[in-house]
């Protein structure tokens, strides 16, 4: 069957409810909102809440759904994961500096490309960290 509507809306991992907006929203078009919900949130139970997904639903006539989950982009995630370090030199001049640990840029890599080589992904988010000024800490 064809879909009838197309929706995109944005919903933080694992915190899909029934109610308003998201129930007001798909309950007028005639979606069960509560299959819905139950359905994202087993779909994203594994992610942090934190992330805010970019949900594309398309509804058919007889009212059933397929969802579509858009994963963050690269550099939202590092946004999230970058910390910043702030020192004083012997002149007393004040530096400041981004940077994003080895363990986490290593997590990043597995979960944004799981099914690349392990080195290939890295080198991949590091020219992302590279082209942002962060640096990585041990």
């Amino acid at each position: 069957m064809e879909p009838k509507i197309f929706l995109t809306i944005y919903i933080r991992a694992n915190t899909a409810e029934s109610g308003p907006p998201l129930g007001t929203t798909l309950g007028n078009i005639g979606v069960n909102t509560i299959k819905f919900c139950k359905e994202f949130n087993e779909f994203t139970k594994d992610l942090p809440n934190y992330f805010l997904l970019k949900v594309n639903i398309s509804i058919t006539e007889n009212k059933s759904f397929n969802f579509i989950i858009e994963m963050p982009s690269i550099g939202s995630l590092i946004y999230l994961l970058k910390q910043e370090e702030t020192f004083r030199d012997n002149n007393g001049i004040i530096h400041s500096f981004n940077y994003v640990y080895l363990e986490d840029l290593l997590k990043l890599a597995k979960f944004k490309f799981p099914y690349y080589d392990l080195k290939k992904s890295v080198r991949i988010i590091n020219g992302s960290l590279y082209s942002s000024n962060i640096k990585i800490k041990l």
